[in-house]
């Protein structure tokens, strides 16, 4: 073979070599702007048995029914984390209640408040671990009975887990839990700052991430709040949701609660429901436009706890990634604010929105009176 040859067989090679590189990179590109970030739509559901389940005003519904059918308009399923205890002779509502989800799809899981087997002791924390066995155990039983899949998730009603919870949970079957919330005094249980709004393995079970995001920065947790309907404007979500996908979060989680749509007032008498008064304008207005915008952009997926833990099982690799916590600044914080200035947690609201003209006036009226006073001395 000649030297002439044998540079044209070498040639060949390289460039076949160089075109599967090519061709290799393009595919681990594609794959890796294919990822999507996974978001999860978590409905609280503390209280099956009343009216305000459906929260009726004016013959509409502004309860579950409309967040379920917001979710279906956009070909959506949420998770409701359900609390499937009721007193005696209510149970009949609970499970025609619960029955409207499963028949619509949705996925239903463990969401335990007490007050049913003890007044006094609102909080499942607050049991002995075999009186919590027997209450996790009729909670799923009562998921099933209504015609939902056993449960494999719980979130502990007002975030009250305990360690003794958390490791009775695998013995029933539960693999997820999404109770770890340190903004939260109830909470006993608590995890490194490098596994927020992460998907990690606390004992035997994995935690879902309520996810966090930051609004005022310097202050650590003080300064976070949840990504939820009812503690953050649209503006605000609509940046945290940016943030996580620009940054490769794998997962985030969308918190809110059954009366996240309406306004309402409540008695304070344990068992009675909750009246609607109205629609909540601005938490519908962001929940069609979060529905708007998780529809048309591709970085995102919409799925339910038991497709992300299907997906978990098949994929580990899936759910990995930084511990990421969006930050959205202080202008939506101050806008914020003065949107919420009579609604969810006022009084922090009123504080933060009137702050600044305080200090402004006090810090206008130090400058008149040095300026006066400046005029008085040379005056002399």
């Amino acid at each position: 073979m000649s030297r002439h040859d044998s540079r044209a067989i070498y040639s060949r090679k390289l460039k076949l070599a160089l075109v599967v590189a090519c061709i290799l990179s393009v595919s681990l590109l594609a794959g890796e702007t294919s990822q999507a970030t996974y978001v999860v739509f978590t409905i609280d559901v503390c209280w099956t048995c009343g009216t305000d389940f459906q929260g009726a005003c004016g013959g509409v519904e502004y309860g579950v029914p409309l967040i379920a059918k917001k979710l279906e308009q956009y070909g959506f399923k949420g998770t409701f984390f359900v609390s499937p205890y009721c007193p005696a002779g209510s149970e009949g509502k609970m499970f025609s209640n619960l029955a409207l989800l499963v028949s619509q799809g949705h996925d239903l899981q463990l969401h335990p408040h007490t007050e049913t087997f003890d007044l006094s002791r609102p909080s499942l924390n607050m049991y002995t671990k075999e009186e919590k066995r027997r209450i996790l155990s009729i909670g799923m039983d009562n998921i099933v009975r209504a015609g939902a899949p056993r449960p494999i998730a719980h979130r502990a009603g007002g975030f009250a887990l305990d360690n003794e919870t958390l490791e009775l949970l695998p013995e029933l079957g539960i693999h997820v839990d999404s109770s770890i919330f340190p903004l939260w005094s109830a909470c006993k249980v608590r995890l490194p700052d490098s596994h927020i709004n992460r998907f990690v393995k606390v004992g035997d079970v994995y935690e879902l991430p309520v996810t966090l995001i930051k609004m005022v920065p310097l202050v650590g947790y003080a300064g976070m709040t949840p990504l939820s309907l009812d503690s953050t404007t649209w503006e605000q979500q609509r940046e945290a949701l940016n943030q996580a996908a620009d940054h490769c979060l794998p997962l985030v989680t969308i918190f809110f609660h059954y009366h996240t749509l309406f306004t309402c007032t409540w008695s304070g008498v344990p068992y009675e429901p909750l009246e609607a008064t109205g629609p909540n304008k601005s938490n519908v207005e962001a929940f069609e436009n979060m529905l708007k915008m998780l529809t048309s952009d591709e970085r995102f997926k919409v799925v339910t706890v038991k497709e992300l833990w299907n997906i978990f099982v098949n994929n580990p690799q899936a759910l990995e990634g930084p511990a990421f916590i969006p930050y959205t600044g202080l202008y939506l914080t101050y806008m914020k604010s003065w949107r919420h200035f009579s609604g969810h947690h006022s009084i922090k609201n009123k504080i933060v929105a009137l702050a600044p003209i305080l200090i402004i006036l006090v810090l206008a009226v130090i400058s008149v009176y040095l300026y006066r006073s400046g005029r008085s001395s040379r005056a002399r």
